[in-house]
């Protein structure tokens, strides 16, 4: 049975080389402008997203400020929807740099 398992570990080993690819076919492009690029849009994307997700909040601060009894808990929910926005960015980012971070 380990000799099995020893067997199958070596076949993956050697299926895993897919994974260290030098040059795309069809272009000049390599997977370092490829990562790069990836790199440059979620910086983009952070920073759009963090700067509307402020304004967001400012807007909901003052929505909640000058709102009605009745409107207050759909304003502050909206305030905690946007405070889940900005960790879920935060989150996504995180994440795409986990995956660069692995090429």
């Amino acid at each position: 049975m380990f000799k099995f398992v020893g067997t199958s570990l070596t076949n993956l080993g050697n299926s895993m080389n897919l994974l260290a690819i030098n040059k795309l076919d069809g272009g000049n492009y390599n997977i370092d402008s490829i990562l790069k690029a990836i790199k440059t849009l979620t910086d983009w994307c952070l920073r759009v997203g963090i700067a509307l997700a402020g304004v967001s909040l400012v807007i909901g601060f003052v929505m909640y400020a000058v709102a009605d009894v009745d409107r207050k808990a759909h304003v502050k929910q909206r305030i905690i929807q946007t405070m889940f926005g900005i960790v879920g960015i935060i989150l996504a980012i995180s994440l795409v740099n986990l995956i660069i971070s692995l090429f």
